[in-house]
């Protein structure tokens, strides 16, 4: 009885151990890559101005008005739909002004329709937990969003990984269409000759 106690007790304190292994782990990938930690800071602050422009005065909130604002890797998405043409050039002339954007996608659409936010949000679960499981993809690389059942893919990729994502993502029950706003790299196997 005593060792099984004894046991019980290492075990406990095992694990609580590996959770602090993982919380130094997380703490040294964050001293080792904080150009990532500044590229989300800078992506989170410019979301933040974009979304006080574009929501603050409540005009956007008015019924048939459904927009959907994305920053990632410095690039800004804006899709959705609004009832009237006037009103998705404010949209857009809000966002453009602010600048600091790498490049700004506009896909808002004129149309009276509802949302279906629930359907967009299930999509998008949808895909990431496929390119989640999908042990060929970093799924750090892709911004996935999903407005209307178009599904909006967002990052800079290798192109290899990008194919299996768009073909997640075509394959995905309920997606009416794929744009894929994604800057291609290629890794080389060997360096190419030149000045250093």
């Amino acid at each position: 009885m005593k060792k099984q106690g004894c046991f019980i007790l290492i075990s406990l304190a095992l694990t609580q151990l590996l959770g602090c292994v993982s919380n130094l782990w997380t703490g040294a990938s964050l001293v080792y890559d904080r150009h990532n930690v500044y590229k989300k800071l800078d992506d989170y602050n410019l979301a933040a101005v974009a979304h006080h422009e574009l929501f603050d005065d409540k005009v956007f909130k008015q019924p048939g008005c459904y927009l959907d604002l994305a920053v990632f890797n410095n690039d800004m998405l804006l899709a959705g739909h609004v009832p009237s043409e006037a009103l998705r050039e404010l949209a857009v002339n809000r966002l453009q002004k602010l600048g600091g954007y790498r490049e700004f996608f506009n896909q808002v659409a004129v149309k009276n329709d509802k949302n279906n936010a629930l359907q967009d949000s299930w999509i998008t679960t949808m895909i990431r937990t496929q390119i989640f499981a999908d042990a060929e993809i970093n799924p750090k690389e892709f911004k996935i969003i999903t407005v209307d059942g178009i599904v909006y893919l967002m990052g800079d990729v290798i192109p290899e990984q990008a194919e299996r994502v768009i073909a997640i993502s075509r394959q995905t029950r309920g997606v009416v269409r794929v744009v894929k706003l994604l800057n291609y790299y290629n890794l080389s196997e060997t360096p190419k000759p030149g000045k250093h």
